[in-house]
């Protein structure tokens, strides 16, 4: 009885966690994410970010209706001129999150995202990484192809 309990518990404890994003997941593995841009980086740099519509479904069905059924993109945000970021999910929720995705650059150089006022560091050729003091706010690049970064960010 005590163990049927205690499973019981477990189940609800996995699925109020679920509920609230702690256990939330879905973002696109690294290995996808290289093979979609290598595959599709010519409908990709095409993409006609300023005919997309403002309200959230109807964004996700433009990029869907443009991208295909199967993409792996969930979102698309210009970040300026030269940034066009495909986001392709995520893990958690704000703090302890991680969020995953990829970007053109049209100058070809690598950009910190949300973290554009810190400089990255190459930490081996093709890969770039910055983090604050204290390590809560990561982003980690490495280029896929001319003018195509790979990118995570962490928040904890």
């Amino acid at each position: 009885m005590k163990k049927s309990v205690a499973i019981l518990v477990l189940i609800l404890c996995t699925v109020s966690l679920s509920g609230c994003g702690l256990l939330f997941n879905d973002s696109v593995p690294r290995n996808k994410i290289f093979a979609y841009v290598n595959d599709n980086h010519e409908l990709l740099e095409a993409f006609p970010y300023t005919e997309m519509p403002k309200g959230h479904q109807e964004k996700k069905d433009f990029i869907i209706n443009y991208l295909g059924n199967k993409t792996i993109v969930k979102s698309v945000y210009a970040y300026n001129e030269n940034i066009l970021e495909f986001y392709c999910g995520g893990s958690g929720l704000a703090t302890g999150s991680r969020t995953t995705g990829f970007y053109f650059s049209k100058d070809d150089t690598p950009f910190a995202l949300e973290f554009d006022r810190h400089e990255l560091v190459e930490i081996e050729t093709g890969v770039f990484e910055w983090q604050n003091e204290d390590g809560k706010h990561k982003i980690h690049i490495e280029k896929i192809r001319d003018n195509w970064y790979y990118y995570t960010m962490d928040y904890y």
